[in-house]
């Protein structure tokens, strides 16, 4: 069983990155995904306030983020990009950024066809993707408890049984 768990920076200063040995620089907050104990994945990032650079004002920043070797192709770096960007959302964040490549990625620029796939748009070419959480459709509970009462008011119902026609009582 694997749970995503919230980090600050002083937590994210024990966590290096298992391919290269390097921990977040200048990482503010992130999320890791635990295993058995274990954390097999960490996304890190920081306000674009605190960072300088070319990013869009009210944007977060993907300063590192990594999967173990093993397990690798277990969706683990899309679900933390997604607890990220659910959490971001009610931070009222307007889009976060990410360093990419389609070369050789690393823990610092991440794969161009990963990002494209979660919906990253390529905003430097070869270099960054942005995701705009405004874009990104919520929906909250309310709403969903909404629409599947109403799609069941349209769905046909359960035809009744069939009853019994007797042939009345007195056997005839």
């Amino acid at each position: 069983m694997r749970s995503l768990v919230a980090l600050d920076s002083v937590d994210l200063r024990t966590l290096a990155c298992p391919w290269c040995g390097r921990v977040p620089q200048r990482a503010t907050f992130g999320w890791k995904a635990v295993r058995d104990g274990k954390v097999v994945g960490v996304l890190a990032a920081a306000p674009a306030s605190e960072l300088g650079g070319p990013y869009p004002p009210g944007s977060v920043v993907v300063v590192q983020a990594w999967v173990r070797r093993e397990d690798v192709r277990e969706l683990i770096g899309t679900q933390l990009v997604h607890r990220a960007a659910a959490a971001l959302i009610n931070r009222r964040v307007r889009c976060v950024v990410a360093p990419g490549t389609y070369g050789v990625p690393d823990c610092r620029h991440l794969p161009g066809a990963f990002l494209d796939k979660l919906g990253f748009a390529e905003s430097i070419a070869g270099r960054q993707w942005r995701l705009d959480l405004r874009r990104t459709v919520v929906v909250p509970d309310a709403v969903r408890s909404a629409v599947t009462g109403f799609a069941r008011l349209l769905r046909p119902g359960r035809p009744a049984p069939a009853g019994r026609t007797g042939r009345g009582a007195h056997g005839s």
